[in-house]
């Protein structure tokens, strides 16, 4: 029994003799570790989504904590505050105006990202200061679920798909297709579409819109060529996609899923909640366009905000890179302030620093 417990104290040394976080953490705060290859002598800052569970926040801080010498060095920080703080210090933001509701420190973030857009209203706190500055807290937050970058790429697909091969990849032909059923309160509408009597293909028609739609961004039209994307079981020849798509396509398919699929949602979740995602003042979206008009002033009617009260609203995101986005944003802006002089979205390389 001795010797086995010498040996399981032995064992135990060697584990932790040969636990990185003793040795070679991947964060620390400390001058007398020596940063390594593998480890950085700072103190890091991560963010998450502003609708976090406490559970998915409790269980980062351990994974991280786990990595970090001393523990508990890192600082989280909302997705939104983190946008503004950034803004801040590029110094895009517009200074603070004296505004009533005390508004004039508040900024709009408008979060696009790859499955959802997540609109924020984040202002300084009244109560926490940080370094002799008031902290940001998030005073609204609500996101748009099935309305991100990746609805522009599922939508070029459904496209293809449906010239391509003469089908519609929404429509349910039966009860074991995987298509996209009619949305209920706790099931979003998906944008994904349904191949499948040629499911190999499908990934690669993925492959080509991603690299459409990102080229799309810079031009108007780009060309698709998918060769030997299937075969032709009559003929026994292989079939190869070439199609040319210009963006207002790609728009057009985008209108569409907005108003026939995410408005009735989004409506459907409003009447059900105690808040509205969408504003009442408005008539129902038709478009991307009065989408984004409609949440953002909803937020401003929940928080008590007027346009004129904000210093600016802010576009990030992955998806910001889209130029409908950007338009929508733009013209909501100007819906709602008379002029985009408001907007502020990161152009060019500050783009990818957002995302």
């Amino acid at each position: 029994n001795n010797n086995n417990n010498n040996n399981s104290r032995n064992n135990n040394n060697n584990n932790n003799n040969n636990n990185p976080k003793r040795t070679h953490p991947l964060f620390a705060l400390d001058p007398s570790l020596p940063s390594t290859a593998t480890s950085y002598n700072v103190r890091p800052i991560l963010t998450y989504p502003p609708d976090a569970p406490a559970r998915y926040l409790e269980r980062y801080r351990k994974a991280v904590d786990d990595l970090t010498v001393p523990p508990g060095i890192a600082a989280f920080v909302p997705e939104p505050v983190a946008a503004v703080a950034g803004a801040e210090y590029y110094g895009w933001m517009p200074p603070k105006a004296n505004a009533v509701h005390g508004g004039g420190d508040s900024v709009l973030v408008v979060d696009v990202g790859g499955t959802c857009t997540t609109i924020s209203l984040v202002s300084s706190s009244s109560s926490g200061k940080e370094n002799g500055k008031p902290t940001k807290e998030i005073l609204y937050s609500a996101t748009l679920p099935s309305l991100g970058g990746d609805t522009f790429i599922d939508l070029l697909v459904g496209h293809l798909i449906q010239s391509f091969y003469g089908t519609d990849p929404y429509h349910q032909h039966d009860e074991d297709d995987t298509a996209a059923t009619a949305p209920t309160s706790s099931s979003p509408p998906s944008s994904k579409p349904a191949l499948p009597h040629d499911p190999q293909a499908l990934p690669r028609l993925y492959e080509s819109s991603t690299a459409a739609v990102h080229e799309l961004t810079r031009k108007s039209r780009t060309q698709i060529n998918v060769p030997y994307l299937t075969v032709d079981w009559q003929t026994r020849q292989p079939r190869h996609l070439d199609e040319g798509v210009a963006r207002h396509v790609v728009e057009s398919e985008v209108d569409r899923f907005v108003s026939r699929r995410l408005v009735p949602y989004y409506s459907g979740l409003s009447d059900a909640a105690s808040y509205s995602i969408l504003s009442n003042a408005m008539p129902p979206p038709k478009d991307l366009t009065t989408l984004l008009s409609s949440a953002v002033l909803s937020a401003l009617e929940r928080t008590s905000r007027t346009p004129s009260s904000l210093r600016g609203m802010l576009l990030v995101g992955g998806g910001a890179r889209i130029p409908m986005v950007r338009r929508a944003m733009k013209t909501t802006v100007e819906f709602l302030t008379g002029g985009d002089g408001m907007l502020i979205a990161p152009e060019g390389e500050m783009a990818e620093e957002w995302v």
